[in-house]
């Protein structure tokens, strides 16, 4: 359901519940295992999942028969995700991985087949090529930008078609519409990975998709001192991961929960400078000699970016620059090693810039990598925008 307040503010005042806190400003951390119950009938309903099966929000902890369904803290965050992503549901899961991995258990068995993009995040492709072909599931790769013409891809026992927009690491912007749209002609679940955008940015459910989770792990959390995952879904498929959600016991801690809720109500700002200075310097480095290409969505050179004009309400801080030709592995490290303001690592979304290279042609198997220069993707901090540019105008001097 689609709120009537601006995001902004919807930010700040969801999963709050003041007045079931005692009236504090923050839902409090709630730690535990065992349950107690006021009678034998009450534990055997809780036991029973028949309150949460049916429930979609306003949980409780006596809704399960132990801890590991949830606490006030990991309900408080449910509401407040599901909110912004304007779905019906929303599921914590211990990590951005864990979500991914039980969305695609939730939905596909042995003989099944499932579509994912090629752009797709590493260790997804690591669990779809090892973990489901164990299963018994068929995956096949497809172009990020192959749109509606999915259609030709689709199998009889296709089950599931996963997309992210923009794709890690070289940011292709997904025709999410137009794959949706096949999608439902077939009766094939959608999911995205919307991570890069946020709950702000782009909202997967309202495009069709059934599925959009994140890795909370990044902006969500916003300071690198948490790993969780979410998933938002339609009423149409809460029970399917309200089963797997206590059979797997895939229980989030609610320590976690709590620097997710608190970093929630700050995301809306930190997103808009991320945006502002992740732009600023996406552009000064288009002008940089040993800088052949920029592949950020809100650039024309990033493929899909009419699309990421059409679909997208903004973009955040990180992005991939392709340099003028390959660099040996010594010249980038001679590059990057002295840098002081921007860290080696591989995550992203907390305050601190960081800077990594890759090679899309070593990961690819649906389409071919052509770009001839080394790819170095950058996440930009809340750092000054001057002290970063000048660190990377210093990093460029040194290559060669």
């Amino acid at each position: 359901m689609e709120s009537i307040l601006n995001q902004d503010t919807l930010a700040i005042i969801a999963g709050k519940n003041s007045e079931e806190n005692s009236g504090t400003v923050n839902v409090p951390i709630h730690r535990t295992s065992t349950v107690l119950f006021p009678t034998l009938k009450a534990y055997d309903d809780a036991e029973h999942g028949k309150a949460f099966y049916k429930a979609h929000k306003n949980l409780k902890a006596t809704d399960f028969s132990y801890g590991i369904g949830g606490t006030p803290t990991n309900f408080a965050l449910e509401d407040a995700i599901t909110q912004l992503e304007g779905g019906d549901k929303t599921f914590i899961y211990p990590s951005g991985l864990s979500a991914i991995t039980m969305t695609l258990l939730t939905f596909l068995s042995s003989g099944d087949h499932v579509l994912i993009t090629d752009s797709i995040y590493g260790p997804t492709r690591r669990f779809c090529n090892k973990e489901l072909k164990r299963f018994g599931i068929e995956t096949t790769y497809y172009d990020p930008m192959i749109g509606s013409k999915i259609r030709g891809l689709i199998q009889d026992n296709t089950k599931l078609i996963f997309t992210e927009s923009p794709g890690s690491l070289t940011f292709e912007v997904q025709d999410i519409p137009a794959i949706v749209k096949v999608a439902k002609e077939k009766n094939i679940v959608t999911v995205t990975d919307n991570s890069w955008a946020t709950s702000l940015y782009f909202k997967p459910l309202k495009h069709g998709v059934d599925v959009s989770l994140h890795a909370g792990t990044k902006y969500i959390g916003g300071h690198s001192d948490i790993i969780l995952g979410t998933i938002t879904t339609t009423k149409e498929h809460i029970s399917k991961f309200s089963r797997n959600y206590i059979d797997y016991g895939v229980h989030a801690s609610p320590d976690d929960c709590y620097l997710a809720l608190r970093g929630l109500k700050t995301m809306p700002t930190r997103i808009k400078a991320h945006e502002e200075k992740a732009l600023n310097i996406a552009k000064w480095l288009k002008k940089k000699p040993k800088v052949a290409k920029i592949l950020h969505p809100a650039f024309s050179s990033c493929p899909g970016h009419k699309v990421f004009k059409r679909d997208f309400l903004g973009s955040t801080g990180l992005f991939t620059i392709i340099l003028d030709k390959k660099y040996s592995f010594k010249e980038l490290s001679h590059m990057i090693d002295p840098m002081k303001i921007f860290g080696i690592g591989a995550s992203w979304g907390g305050y601190e810039s960081l800077i990594l290279p890759f090679d899309p042609a070593s990961i690819r198997t649906a389409t071919k990598w052509t770009e001839k220069g080394s790819c170095v993707r950058l996440y930009i901090g809340l750092e000054d925008e001057d002290d970063l540019k000048k660190e990377l105008q210093d990093g460029l001097k040194r290559l060669g």
